[in-house]
């Protein structure tokens, strides 16, 4: 979904993909009070997380195919990126939930508030990519040409299955975003009421789409992931993590002006439309919201108490 907020504990750490061969676009539509929309499609999130590194090594190389050599080095440096999550990040993501807690218990938040805790959760992510480039940046060069038109290749096919959902008309592309946008926010609200999915279908309306400007950033990314990687072949480390890291800063901040102030603005109108949702909301609805954010917070303490 265009402008997809990806904030679960450690779903943020598909974003290595991003740097070794950017399989998908990363962008946001759906913020309910930042992080609380954000973690609406995560379950399990305790068995997820402590199976993280390994499903991660599967869907990296289900990408790169790598080979033996590869494959131990990217086992071994996920682990590790494993253990640094759980020490150092999980405690931000607590405080992250608390403050989403807050902003829940509100019945008149600003969207300024929601766009200012949305803004903290890219920071997490930012910090999880950061820390992901050494690994990136010693397997890039040895990658070999095949396993790079790999990557071609997948791009190829998924960018097809996204044009088939969300190149369409106009009208069926809102439909599906709605659908997707009201599944989520009834996770954590309980079924919202007539008027309040007519007020949502209005604010979304208003909002807008440019399905071709976003795809062509999701075209722009991927052949830079590839001309890099293939510049990237064979050369040392150092100037493989000097490359990745203005690779990745391209692909987190877009150097596309228009791409740009396009993003900005759909994610300040939806700021806006989930401050209005959340201002008609009960208050039932809002103790379901504090309810499933606290669920979430447990996770996360349980997951910072385990020694993997």
């Amino acid at each position: 979904m265009p402008f997809e907020l990806n904030f679960a504990p450690w779903a943020a750490a598909r974003r290595l993909g991003a740097i070794i061969r950017a399989l998908r676009s990363t962008a946001s539509t759906a913020l309910l009070l930042g992080v609380a929309l954000a973690l609406g499609g995560c379950s399990a999130v305790r068995l997820s997380y402590n199976n993280a590194p390994e499903l991660m090594f599967w869907w990296l190389d289900g990408f790169a195919d790598f080979d033996k050599a590869q494959s131990q080095r990217v086992r071994k440096d996920l682990a590790t990126l494993a253990r640094w999550h759980r020490q150092q990040e999980l405690p931000l993501v607590a405080e992250l939930l608390q403050s989403a807690e807050a902003l829940a218990n509100q019945p008149q938040p600003s969207s300024g508030q929601i766009c200012a805790l949305y803004a903290s959760s890219v920071l997490r992510m930012e910090a999880l990519v950061e820390r992901a480039l050494p690994t990136a940046a010693a397997v890039a060069p040895t990658l070999q040409a095949s396993q790079i038109k790999s990557m071609a290749t997948t791009y190829d096919k998924n960018n097809r299955k996204w044009r088939e959902e969300w190149l369409t008309t106009d009208k069926d592309s809102l439909s599906r975003r709605t659908q997707k946008i009201r599944e989520r926010l009834e996770d954590f609200y309980g079924p919202l009421t007539p008027a309040q999915l007519r007020q949502l279908q209005s604010n979304l309306d208003s909002i807008g789409t440019d399905q071709p400007l976003h795809y062509r950033e999701i075209l722009r990314r991927q052949q830079e992931v590839l001309q890099t990687l293939t510049q990237l072949r064979q050369s040392d480390a150092g100037t493989a993590q000097t490359a990745l890291t203005v690779l990745a800063k391209g692909y987190l901040h877009s150097p596309d002006a228009n791409y740009r102030a396009y993003k900005d603005q759909a994610v300040a109108q939806t700021c806006e439309a989930m401050a209005d949702l959340h201002r008609t909301t009960t208050a039932q609805q809002r103790k379901n919201m504090v309810t499933a954010l606290q669920g979430y917070a447990g996770d996360v303490r349980a997951l910072m108490a385990q020694t993997p």
